[in-house]
């Protein structure tokens, strides 16, 4: 018999509220759980009991009580609030009693686990996988095991990362490590043993393959006026000399003014129309003077060539943001301490072994893309299976010797989350950066 099987059959043999409970106890628990102000936690929680009270009527329930009061009263060693937790700390003879001391460890458990939705909403330019945590039921089936403070020790994030924030929170308490412990949370409770993580704030890329670093690297990243998002996403494929679409924004904004300066702009930079005078690819022929930036109404393409923005390689990433990880013809940048420099896209410094690593899991294709970025042609090579791809923000990460490394919170994503903790929300206008020059 599974143990899904046996909750059935003990949640059948759950006392109904006139067994030893005050008369119409169920129907008070079942209005205070309906009113309870966490999405319906606590209503799904009592129907799971068919509305019998969770922490009162037996010594085991009080002790239960007890343990639950005390874990949410070290609220703060999570980097929570316990404010945020707070209930009676009566006897737990009233159903409003039983209710509130539920819904708030069920809030919790969530909290925990998962992160606060509007806190990871604070900015548009979130595109991580949703994460949901069945708190009711977890809850419901650690009292019936009697497992109430293991299951309460299995909630948080378990990435190393997280534990050594946790610790170093207990030494020295910080905002900025509180922030930081809440995005962890919105991460998926298992990365990938082959995945790419670059983090944005410290403009740093990591491979991992087989759960291995294989491969660091200096990046570009997107600036403070178009700051690169927070994503997941798959790379698909890599394509070799690559030709750059330029983004309709960059087409108006930028590259218009050097026309109406100069008519064999786009000729000079090898750059077309997709869509202009038949048999006039550079526009030699438009008036450019007349066009208006709020309705340009023509799509460039640049070749491929040592002038595209986009280098010798392209990682495809298919996502919502249009941003992806590329080389670069201005690898200055790298040397720079401050590489907060991009559109949004991340132009990566060891892009030729990453590429390789993608491909063949080794440097083994390296010799391979070399005589294709030879050729001097656009070629697309897609990948074996697909690869994760994380776009982080951690301003606090672990270094050597025990020690932490701090970034400058370039984006203001701490700013806001720390502003929104304390009850001030702070609210900006969300990015959508698309992957303008790289």
């Amino acid at each position: 018999m599974t143990w899904r099987s046996i909750f059935v059959a003990v949640l059948l043999l759950l006392p109904q509220a006139s067994s030893g409970q005050p008369e119409g106890i169920a129907d008070q628990i079942r209005e205070n759980a309906i009113t309870a102000d966490d999405s319906g936690a606590a209503r799904r929680f009592y129907e799971l009991r068919n509305n019998a009270p969770a922490w009162g009527g037996t010594a085991a329930a009080k002790a239960n009580a007890k343990l639950a009061m005390a874990v949410l009263a070290r609220a703060a060693e999570e980097g929570l609030d316990p404010d945020r937790y707070g209930v009676y700390t009566g006897s737990w003879s009233q159903a409003s009693d039983d209710v509130a001391l539920s819904s708030a460890l069920l809030r919790y458990m969530s909290d925990l686990a998962v992160g606060r939705a509007e806190l990871r909403d604070l900015d548009r330019d979130v595109g991580l996988p949703a994460r949901s945590i069945d708190a009711p039921l977890l809850l419901q089936e650690a009292l019936l095991q009697g497992e109430l403070a293991r299951m309460l020790t299995t909630v948080a994030p378990k990435h190393p990362e997280y534990a050594i924030l946790k610790a170093a929170l207990a030494k020295a308490p910080s905002d900025t490590l509180i922030a930081n412990m809440e995005r962890w949370r919105w991460i998926p409770p298992h990365l990938e043993p082959d995945r790419i993580m670059v983090n944005t704030a410290a403009a740093a890329l990591q491979m991992w393959l087989g759960g291995k670093l294989v491969l660091t690297s200096r990046v570009v990243v997107g600036s403070r006026e178009n700051p690169s998002p927070i994503l997941r996403a798959e790379g698909a494929g890599i394509t070799v000399n690559p030709a750059w679409t330029v983004p309709h924004s960059i087409a108006a904004k930028e590259i218009l003014p050097k026309l109406k300066a100069s008519r064999t702009y786009l000729q000079k930079h090898d750059m077309v129309l997709l869509d202009g005078p038949a048999g006039d690819p550079y526009g030699l022929t438009v008036n450019w003077r007349a066009v208006r930036a709020r309705t340009f109404p023509y799509r460039i393409r640049q070749r491929p060539g040592p002038r595209n923005p986009l280098g010798q390689i392209k990682v495809e990433l298919p996502n919502r943001f249009d941003v992806y990880l590329h080389d670069t013809s201005a690898r200055v940048a790298f040397a720079k301490e401050d590489r907060h420099l991009s559109h949004g896209c991340v132009r990566v410094e060891q892009i030729l072994p990453l590429a390789s690593y993608a491909l063949s899991a080794g440097p083994d294709t390296l010799d391979e893309i070399t005589a294709l970025i030879g050729t001097g042609q656009t070629h697309y090579v897609p990948l074996q299976k697909r690869l994760p791809v994380y776009f982080v923000y951690w301003t606090v990460t672990p270094g050597l010797d025990n020690n932490l490394n701090v970034h400058q919170d370039v984006y203001g994503r701490d700013q806001r989350l720390i502003a929104a903790l304390h009850a001030k929300p702070l609210r900006v206008a969300g990015n959508s950066p698309a992957c303008l020059r790289g």
